[in-house]
């Protein structure tokens, strides 16, 4: 079995094979730290991309005789972080994460979540105005239309959509922020 330092040491030296044998061997979990602290499936595919990008623009920097996760998840901690900083990334997209809201409401766990993160989310969903939290409780429910929202809380249904529009973008906000935050804190 040849070990990680002569695959290190090979891709060092241009070869390909030793390169994919380290992405096929970290990709997934280098993933799923990415989406734990992004909550973005696309940010975190590129953050995958980029980090075994760099790993091989820097290859003939990497000291084979240390660990290389060592290496790779120092990159990893540094890209997230500057994605975390890049405040035109939209992290947490609303629309693209609709079914982790609706797991909340339904209590159903979605498989690539862990219930850091879930908590994370039900906390910043607190953090909310009352009426802002009730709308978007009802939005994620799935079974109000913007006009039966509208219609029960005795709103327009203009307030209806700029409420849960400025609630979007502060869970957005108060999402990136615990993010950063635990990502300082715990350093992967």
């Amino acid at each position: 079995m040849i070990n990680e330092e002569t695959i290190v040491r090979q891709m060092k030296e241009g070869n390909q094979l030793a390169f994919t044998l380290l992405f096929n061997e970290y990709s997934k979990q280098v993933y799923s730290l990415s989406f734990k602290y992004l909550y973005n499936r696309d940010l975190a595919e590129d953050v995958v991309q980029n980090v075994f990008f760099k790993i091989w623009e820097r290859r003939k920097e990497i000291d084979e005789s240390r660990p290389f996760n060592r290496y790779l998840f120092t990159i990893l901690k540094n890209d997230l972080l500057n994605v975390l900083r890049d405040r035109t990334k939209e992290i947490f997209s609303i629309s693209e994460n609709l079914n982790l809201l609706n797991s909340l409401a339904d209590e159903v766990e979605e498989p690539e979540l862990d219930e850091e993160q879930l908590r994370l989310v039900r906390k910043a969903i607190e953090q909310l105005s009352p009426q802002k939290r009730k709308i978007v409780e009802l939005k994620i429910s799935g079974e109000y239309s913007n006009q039966e929202i509208a219609d029960k809380l005795n709103l327009s249904i203009n307030t209806i959509k700029f409420q849960y529009s400025q609630a979007l973008k502060e869970l957005r906000t108060i999402i990136r922020i615990y993010s950063f935050l635990l990502l300082l804190w715990t350093g992967l």
